[in-house]
């Protein structure tokens, strides 16, 4: 890559002098490992020409001494290859033993399926590998049953199938791996669900007489062991360090507001245009389906040739089809969403443009880990939104930079998702007390007095009308479901919360690629309709909330303020939607749905003392600034969307008796993200006093205070009254927090 490339950005006709600051990261040399291998591997390793590296030979070394691992290392450093070996090691010395492989998506299970067909040719060790899921044909998959020993699948199927193990029984009881990559998609009601579904095959497994190892494999995370342990309810090692060689790169921050009247879009298609013109391969990923598209669309006006969109809502074939470009260099660039940021084998490119922050660094660094073709320099360009999180990260680099990642919470301690999953399983097989706790007897209990199960003497089993299966959405809170319909055909299905939150009407919801508007939300029958427009614009909830305490688990006293975290029950009332054109709000409208009441997590901040420098007639208004500071700095710290957290304010709350900060997980029975909050207020407070204080504006703006689902409108808000609240919690030692 040509060194003088930002020059001649910067002498292009409308250069407005957007680059706000370069980092360069310096080239690292691999570090190697020798690890001896059976000889059909090893000298498979040497016709290829690859060496190991040290964290795959700690991988292999932990597998070998029979412990489960966690793999946590950034993109394009052999992951794949590091649980692979292991596992041929153990099949190719096992004629019977078998593995399962799970993956998020249908897309990454096939295109790893390659990449076994591949080995399997190469070492000549019988793998017999094949994908198995709602695609695979029906005159396969008796014989898969019957030969495979990798079976890749995902979380959706494999929860589907699972009352049909008798005909898995074969593979059942020879498995001897079971392998989670991208394991860092599991979060979240996803990942609470999947760490249940994961406890109920770890229970027809062992009724099999097998207990696999397991190996997880992710982008860096800031937890680790406790996020492997919380998903499959073992122990596991942590390997992670980065021993692969890179080259150096360049990570570039670009202010768009420096060129008035010109959106984030245009200017990313005006920096995906030059790029390609100068042979510069570039992957530009952005947060929505329509907008790939407005910006492929808006770079090939301005010049680029070779550029194409890339989204969820292509045929199979078409995305294989672009995939398979990219990998070759047969065009010059793409515009994708977040799906080209797993694992998908597309090679490496030479620049990546990140178009508004993907809601969390792990996210952001597996995007800008596409750069990079091995030891050749690469260059990342990082082009915020007009939003607080996004122009914090622009103001300090240090923090986009740094090594912190997020931690990743999955509590799957939820009395309605763990009822859903209780029920499945006195479908797969009668559930015993003495194998449940003492909780899990009173939920099926309960489920026995509403006749979904009856307690027998073999155990509880299921004798609900409908398929317990059906009964379980991993993606959302198993219960009442909305269907979402177009012409009578269903779309997809949402929990009543999100329904109230995105298909109220009037709204603009996306859908495999395409735009819809809903035209009516009938929350009693559960249906909400839409029709199919393309529409320029979007849409966005405006919320307000009440928060009663129930209980609190945890809680520390310093100094003037008080900090617990415990039970709460929230009550969202959505009192209206703006409707945005790029960066522009063009109308405000009125809601009239039915707020909605459910218990979640929730962390307390009191002020017992009040706040020294801010008066009575400030207090609301300092609160409220501090409150929306406080929401937008969460994800830097706990794995979540901004939706996740919600926030209330209060000069005088009822029940702590004082002026109160209250933030909660949005999330039905909650997600454990107030619990990390609360481990790490001194390092959220900090972050978010350094969001308001360091921005130049006077009274607050969309760059520091402005939330855009507040209820309010972002109105009565204090930045000063919020930076003396802010500095007060900043100071409190770690050691309240635990």
């Amino acid at each position: 890559m040509d060194d003088d490339l930002l020059a001649r950005i910067e002498r292009a006709p409308w250069y407005r002098g957007q680059i706000a600051h370069v980092a360069e990261i310096p080239a690292s040399k691999a570090v190697f490992d020798e690890v001896p291998l059976p000889p059909v591997l090893s000298s498979y390793l040497e016709r290829s020409g690859i060496s190991l590296y040290r964290h795959q030979g700690e991988v292999i070394r932990a597998l070998r001494k029979g412990r489960d691992v966690v793999l946590t290392t950034p993109t394009a450093s052999g992951k794949t290859l590091a649980f692979n070996l292991p596992v041929l090691e153990a099949l190719a010395a096992d004629p019977d033993a078998c593995a399962l492989y799970l993956y998020p998506l249908k897309a990454l299970a096939n295109d790893q399926l390659a990449k076994l067909l591949d080995l399997e040719r190469e070492t000549g060790i019988p793998l017999h590998p094949a994908t198995y899921d709602g695609d695979t044909p029906t005159g396969r998959r008796a014989v898969i049953k019957r030969t495979s020993r990798i079976i890749l699948t995902n979380p959706h199927a494999l929860h589907l199938y699972l009352p049909w193990h008798p005909q898995w029984e074969r593979v059942f009881r020879h498995l001897r791996y079971v392998v989670i990559d991208e394991a860092h998609w599991y979060r979240g009601v996803f990942g609470a669900n999947v760490a249940l579904l994961l406890k109920r095959l770890a229970r027809l497994l062992a009724h099999y007489g097998s207990r696999p190892q397991v190996v997880l494999s992710s982008a860096s995370v800031a937890n680790p062991v406790e996020f492997a342990h919380a998903l499959t309810g073992r122990e596991a090692v942590s390997v992670s360090g980065d021993a692969a060689a890179r080259g150096p790169r360049r990570v570039v921050f670009w202010d768009a507001l420096t060129e008035p009247g010109r959106s984030v879009t245009s200017q990313a298609a005006r920096l995906l245009a030059l790029l390609t013109s100068q042979g510069v391969q570039t992957l530009a990923f952005t947060k929505s389906r329509a907008q790939a598209e407005v910006l492929a669309r808006t770079a090939a006006d301005l010049g680029a040739k070779g550029v194409l969109p890339y989204r969820a809502g292509y045929l199979p074939s078409e995305r294989r089809e672009i995939e398979g470009a990219l990998r070759n260099g047969e065009i010059a660039g793409v515009v994708s969403t977040s799906a080209l940021e797993a694992g998908i084998d597309i090679g490496s490119l030479d620049a990546v443009i990140l178009v508004g922050f993907p809601g969390s660094l792990l996210s952001a660094w597996q995007q800008a880990g596409r750069a990079g073709r091995g030891t050749d320099p690469s260059l990342v360009f990082f082009v915020p939104n007009e939003n607080a999180l996004d122009r914090y990260l622009l103001r300090h680099p240090e923090a986009f930079l740094g090594r912190e990642r997020e931690a990743i919470v999955v509590r799957s301690e939820n009395p309605r998702l763990e009822a859903g999953h209780l029920a499945c399983a006195a479908a797969e097989l009668p559930v015993r007390v003495e194998e449940v706790s003492a909780r899990e007897v009173a939920l099926l209990d309960g489920l026995a007095a509403g006749g979904l199960v009856a307690k027998t003497s073999r155990g509880y089993i299921y004798r609900g009308l409908k398929r317990a299966h059906d009964l379980v959405s991993l993606d959302d809170l198993s219960g009442e479901a909305v269907k979402l319909l177009c012409c009578g055909k269903l779309l997809e299905m949402m929990d009543p919360l999100r329904a109230r939150r995105d298909a109220y009407p009037g709204a603009v919801l996306l859908h495999r690629g395409e735009t819809y508007v809903v035209e009516r939300l009938d929350l009693e029958s559960g249906v909400a309709e839409v029709r199919r427009e393309a529409v320029d614009y979007f849409t966005r909830s405006l919320r307000s909330s009440t928060l009663e305490v129930l209980g609190t688990e945890e809680a520390h006293r310093t100094g003037t303020v008080y900090a617990g975290r415990g039970r709460a029950r929230a009550t969202e009332a959505f009192v209206g939607f703006q409707t945005h054109h790029a960066d522009r709000t063009i109308s405000v409208s009125p809601l009239d749905l039915p707020p909605h009441a459910y218990e979640t997590d929730a962390l307390f901040l009191a002020f017992p003392e009040g706040v020294p420098g801010v008066s009575e007639i400030q207090l609301l208004a300092a609160l409220h600034a501090a409150e929306h500071a406080l929401i937008a700095i969460a994800p830097l710290l706990v794995l979540c969307d901004r939706e996740d957290v919600g926030g209330v304010s209060s000069p005088f709350h009822d029940q702590t008796r004082a002026p109160t900060i209250l933030l909660y997980d949005g999330v039905e029975g909650g997600a454990g993200i107030a619990e990390v909050l609360f481990s790490s207020l001194s390092r959220l407070a900090q972050g978010a006093l350094r969001l308001v204080s360091d921005c130049p504006c006077t009274d607050g703006c969309p760059s520091c205070l402005f939330d855009p689902h507040c209820g309010s409108q972002n109105e009565n808000l204090d930045k000063e009254g919020g930076i003396e609240v802010l500095r007060l919690l900043s100071a409190l030692p770690e050691r309240a927090a635990r």
